[in-house]
This record gives C-alpha cells, sequence and structure tokens, in this order.
C-alpha cells in the first residue's frame, strides 16, 4: 500500500477514535475519584468500626464491674439475712425458756 494512503487511513482512525479515547480519559478521572472515595469511606467506616467496639468494651467493662459490686453487696446481704434470723431464733428459744420458767414459778 502506499504510504500516503496508510497514513490518511491512521488519520481517519485516529479521528474517529478520539472521542472514544476522551471518554475513555474522562472514565478514568471518575474511577481515579471513586477509588479515593471508596478508600476515605474505607478509612471512615473502620475508625467509626473501631469508636463502637471500644465503646461496646468500656460498656460490657463497666456492667461486669456493676454486676460484681452487685452481687458482693448481696452476699453481705444474705450475711445479714442469715445473722439476723440465727438471732431471732436465738432470742426465740430465750423468750420460750422465759416464759416457760414463768408459767412453772407461777404454779
Amino acid at each position: 500500500m502506499d504510504k500516503e494512503l496508510i497514513n490518511t487511513l491512521k488519520s481517519v482512525l485516529d479521528d474517529a477514535l478520539q472521542p472514544i479515547h476522551h471518554r475513555l480519559d474522562r472514565m478514568d478521572q471518575r474511577i481515579g475519584s471513586l477509588e479515593v472515595e471508596l478508600k476515605e469511606f474505607r478509612s471512615e467506616t473502620k475508625t467509626a468500626l473501631q469508636l463502637i467496639q471500644s465503646g461496646q468494651r468500656g460498656t460490657r467493662e463497666e456492667m461486669t464491674q456493676r454486676f460484681n459490686e452487685t452481687h458482693e453487696g448481696f452476699k453481705r446481704i444474705e450475711a445479714d439475712i442469715k445473722f439476723v434470723n440465727h438471732k431471732t431464733a436465738d432470742h426465740e428459744i430465750k423468750f420460750n425458756r422465759l416464759e416457760s420458767e414463768s408459767k412453772e414459778n407461777r404454779q
């Protein structure tokens, strides 16, 4: 083929492909900006997730601490109730003895 014909065909093809190249360049820019936004979103999401996890960990620790405090309080109350029941039973025995002695002395 003739060099001139080849150059003409090349020129025609380049002109025909120019809009496609231009469009591909714009798409590359959009994809690039989407990649940047996606990276920013991932970073923000990761940070937010870490904050949530940290908050959950703190809440769990606080709940465990409160549970342990309440459990210890209940143990103390249970011991106090046992002591009061023991003292009440002891007083009832003494009262019954006094009452029995009083009845025997009256007879």
